[in-house]
């Protein structure tokens, strides 16, 4: 079929809809929500058999969904219409939640519906259960709805009764500290997470929390800020104290960033840092961007950076932890990233607040580039990388440092960097993408600008092995792997030949080569007379909207475009 997909933004679940269908053989066109006439106008040049919409904000004009089939996901149950579904669902603590694909008609999720899931609700960040529960649901549904297509029989069933809520008020979400427990404060934040956030008074100023964990130790006086960690904050509540990892002030397109970075300089100054090392065990609910842990003589790294961002600091933590793994008496170690991100590369808000871009640019690959050498540069042991969740730009070539890359079915992969004003990229890629696919291959993915499913980087050859989708089943599963192949007699003679090819081929081209010559690119996209990147930096960061669909997404435009 040819589908055509409408979204607001192209984000993580309008991805994973894209790589389903596109595995499943379909033709996929995208086109951006710019305006009603330009949705309108991409049916008529494309003339799909289906139009889908994975993430929409404003309505399907009429003429679309009277002349196509024209089907909306909803993250909300049956019954349930309106624009805040996971932060009313987080607000009014639910217990079950669910997905719907329904018909688009003139009124917001009032359409017949064509499939469902339920889930039970996680004590969750808004964003965590949309890029998890309400994404694989999303993916559930739509292969119940691509099947019906497919064999004309499709059962639908009207709405019935349903209950539409407004967008969640701002003063909902507003935090009182000398009111809410810790829970209450957790679940206003949760609800606010990614967009727009929970307002908080804080030092006699209004900002906007993302990014909170519960402190189990330390406590304080309800609003007070208590303590530091890196550049998160703790602050006191009514019944212990939360941790607050990122912040943005009260401005129009204000940029969201570590909270020491947003707040004045004063109050950092006279802070405690609280320090906790990533190896160091703990029994109580706390923060911490990066852990380490071993288990059966495999050390384990999970860094769960905020949106899989990786600042100048961030690498330089992530480093130091590297080069511990390194000295432990350890047949391997593995990378784990985070839960919803494994790694996406420089951190671009981080940049941006910068008192210059491009001297942070600079400071920022190098710092990933220390990373990945690191790992590159471990030929005693084995080395892992294993995503349990979606992965872009750097984050994919630091995950090809390792020997080894282990993906969750159901994770996206974006291996390219041009979306981001044609950056070259660095992180090593000239030399581990073409080891692993070979060059002409390495070529076609690097120029791909479109999102691949882990079962299509396995094709390629980009990946060693796709594990199960449950992601408690995907750690037990990487495990057991782990353990029996570090345990093997085909073990040793595998780090013997990992041993001998890295010193052959860096005695016919040095290491240092690759990255200097992938530097000398990227220090012309920051410093040179292009600035395509800063632009498209600032455009990102800022969450401005884009003024048309890039011709890379819109196959409908392209094939209209040709003489």
């Amino acid at each position: 079929m040819k589908i055509l997909l409408l979204c607001h933004r192209f984000n993580s679940l309008s991805q994973r809809f894209y790589c389903e269908l596109s595995d499943a053989g379909h033709e996929v066109s995208v086109e951006l929500d710019v305006h009603p006439e330009s949705m309108v106008e991409a049916c008529e040049l494309y003339k799909p058999d289906l139009v889908i919409a994975p993430f929409l904000k404003r309505k399907i004009p009429p003429k679309v969904w009277q002349k196509y089939t024209t089907l909306v996901v909803h993250p909300g149950p049956p019954g349930d219409r309106g624009p805040n579904a996971i932060d009313w669902a987080i607000l009014l603590d639910e217990k079950v939640w669910g997905v719907t694909i329904l018909e688009a008609t003139e009124e917001y999720d009032a359409g017949d519906i064509w499939a469902f899931r339920r889930f039970p609700m996680r004590f969750a960040k808004k964003s965590s259960l949309y890029r998890q529960e309400v994404t694989e649901g999303a993916v559930d549904c739509l292969r119940d709805v691509l099947e019906a297509l497919q064999r004309s029989k499709v059962v639908k069933r009207p709405q019935g009764e349903s209950l539409f809520r407004q967008r969640v008020p701002e003063d909902l979400r507003r935090i009182e500290w000398e009111k809410d427990t810790t829970r209450d404060l957790l679940r206003k934040i949760y609800s606010g997470e990614g967009q727009p956030g929970a307002i908080a008074r804080l030092e006699g100023e209004d900002y906007y929390l993302f990014d909170a964990y519960e402190e189990g130790c330390l406590k304080g006086k309800p609003g007070q800020i208590v303590a530091k960690r890196d550049e998160a904050v703790c602050v006191g509540t009514l019944d212990g104290a939360v941790w607050i990892g990122y912040m943005r002030k009260r401005e129009k397109h204000s940029i969201k960033l570590p909270s020491l970075r947003v707040l004045p300089e004063r109050v950092s100054e006279k802070l405690r840092e609280e320090s906790l090392k990533p190896w160091d065990a703990v029994d109580f609910p706390t923060y911490r961007e990066i852990v380490y842990w071993e288990k059966k003589g495999i050390g384990y790294i999970a860094f769960n950076f905020y949106n899989g961002a990786m600042s100048t600091e961030q690498c330089e933590r992530l480093l130091e932890v590297v080069r511990y793994a390194k000295r432990r008496p350890t047949k391997a170690f593995v990378l784990l990233g985070g839960e919803d991100f494994f790694s996406n590369g420089m951190n671009l808000n981080t940049i941006e607040n910068a008192e210059s871009p491009a001297d942070e640019s600079w400071r920022n690959i190098n710092a990933m580039d220390d990373v990945c050498e690191e790992v590159l540069t471990t030929l005693d042991k084995l080395t892992v990388s294993a995503l349990r969740g979606n992965a872009g730009a750097g984050g994919v070539f630091l995950a090809l440092t390792c020997d080894l890359v282990f993906v969750r079915d159901g994770v996206v992969l974006n291996p390219h960097y041009k979306n981001i004003g044609n950056l070259y990229g660095s992180e090593f890629w000239t030399y581990t993408l073409p080891k692993k696919v070979g060059w002409e291959r390495a070529r076609l993915i690097m120029e791909n600008r479109m999102p691949i499913s882990s079962k299509r980087a396995l094709e390629l050859g980009l990946i060693d092995g796709v594990l199960q989708k449950d992601r408690e089943g995907f750690l037990r599963e990487l495990e057991h792997y782990l353990e029996a192949f570090t345990g093997s007699p085909e073990f040793e003679e595998f780090l013997k030949k990992k041993r001998e090819d890295r010193i052959r081929d860096w005695s016919i081209k040095p290491l240092k080569a690759y990255r200097e010559e992938e530097l000398e690119r990227m220090r012309l996209n920051f410093y040179g007379f292009d600035t395509s990147y800063h632009i498209a930096r600032y455009y990102f960061v800022r969450r401005f909207l884009p003024f048309r669909t890039p011709p890379y997404m819109a196959l409908h435009r392209r094939i209209h475009s040709k003489p």
